[in-house]
């Protein structure tokens, strides 16, 4: 069984689940997830999980996401993407001022609260809300709290006169759970004006980058598929890591706990030769499993 993570450069037409079952296939395991949904029509940096590495998606999803995209005002539609059904157009005489798009993008940076939108992944009452929406239904959503560290407009935008719309190149940091459709729509919305995202590609997340993936069909057509997996013991560079030793070694394997470790951050990554096996947490000078990861191989 392999035991890690594979950078994939989803393609657009093709859902996160789709992506999966394709690479089950590859690597011939059950085991397999990923750290965050794209939709079909997104493409870019999508982290697949493998084996033990599953057990991580908590961890690998705490850093930011970074998007780039492009953006239309004057047109609204129900899904918030190119991919709905029109349900307003407002013509644009001109475009609209840089610096009244500055202070617009400017003014999202920070914590705020976002509503999901109906066609999301997102499941209530047992549904997806997606479900739902399909069959014309509109409820309730519970705001969520998310983060947005840069959101700015990129390079010169392009004007069609003949149809009254703005299309706008972007760039967005934003933290983990945040619909880039939404921002968009909420971006026209304070403007006044009907928006919409015409595509997106996610460039970063979880502290990778879309340089380091690999296509999707160099992968399903490799003879040689563990080249392109990142081994455990590469995974959360930022957390510390301790060598234990034979002795420790019994106790953490059965979920044991840890006499004071000669080091003072808290958590760690527990190896024991060379093998990345777990993740303690410091409780009143004892360290206590907080995630265990137990394998012979990667």
């Amino acid at each position: 069984m392999y035991n890690g993570i594979v950078l994939v450069d989803k393609p657009a037409g093709l859902t996160s689940f789709d992506v999966v079952a394709k690479l089950r296939r590859v690597f011939h395991q059950k085991e397999i997830g990923h750290t965050g949904t794209l939709d079909p029509s997104v493409t870019g940096l999508l982290v697949i999980v493998l084996g033990k590495a599953t057990k991580l998606i908590d961890f690998l999803q705490q850093n930011q996401k970074q998007y780039r995209g492009t953006l239309i005002l004057g047109i609204k539609t129900d899904t918030q993407d190119m991919d709905g059904r029109v349900t307003e157009v407002q013509f644009l005489s001109s475009p609209v001022s840089d610096d009244r798009k500055k202070t617009i993008f400017e003014s999202f940076i920070g914590s705020s609260k976002q509503i999901p939108p109906m066609y999301s992944a997102v499941r209530v009452n047992g549904k997806h809300l997606y479900e739902l929406a399909r069959k014309g239904q509109t409820i309730e959503r519970q705001a969520r709290e998310i983060n947005v560290t840069d959101f700015h407009q990129i390079g010169s935008v392009n004007f069609d006169a003949a149809k009254g719309q703005e299309f706008i190149n972007f760039t967005a940091t934003v933290s983990k759970g945040t619909y880039i459709r939404t921002l968009v729509e909420d971006f026209g919305a304070r403007m006044s004006l009907p928006a919409t995202m015409a595509k997106l590609r996610r460039v970063k997340a979880d502290s990778y980058d879309i340089e380091d993936a690999y296509d999707l069909d160099e992968i399903l057509n490799s003879q040689d598929p563990k080249r392109f997996v990142m081994p455990l013991e590469k995974l959360l560079p930022d957390l510390a890591k301790y060598s234990i030793s034979e002795s420790d070694w019994e106790l953490v394997k059965n979920g044991g706990w840890l006499k004071k470790l000669p080091i003072s951050v808290s958590p760690v990554k527990i190896f024991y030769n060379q093998s990345f096996q777990a993740i303690y947490q410091n409780d009143q000078d004892l360290y206590k499993p907080l995630k265990m990861l137990i394998h012979e191989n990667n």
